[in-house]
């Protein structure tokens, strides 16, 4: 996380969104979701959180559709964050 200018100190939190967990690190500054079966629903829950960093897993994604407008639901919602698919 040291990449991303976050502290390794810093406060992380669980939440669930659209039934998902997704990690979120110094109240939303990063928000990362790694569970299976990810859905556009829950792109979409967390790109309106407008965090400044997004991180999934590729094989987290539900389908190859999720994968494919993941950077236009995040267009759509918040341009400004930076996307990692790991």
């Amino acid at each position: 996380m040291l990449d991303l200018g976050i502290l390794l100190s810093s406060d992380i939190e669980t939440q669930n969104i659209a039934g998902k967990k997704v990690f979120s690190v110094e109240d939303g500054y990063l928000l990362a979701c790694f569970d299976k079966n990810v859905t556009e629903e829950t792109v979409t829950e967390i790109a309106k959180k407008k965090p400044f960093y997004a991180v999934f897993r590729d094989s987290s994604m539900a389908n190859d559709s999720v994968a494919a407008n993941l950077e236009q639901i995040f267009e759509t919602y918040s341009p400004e964050t930076v996307r990692k698919v790991l």
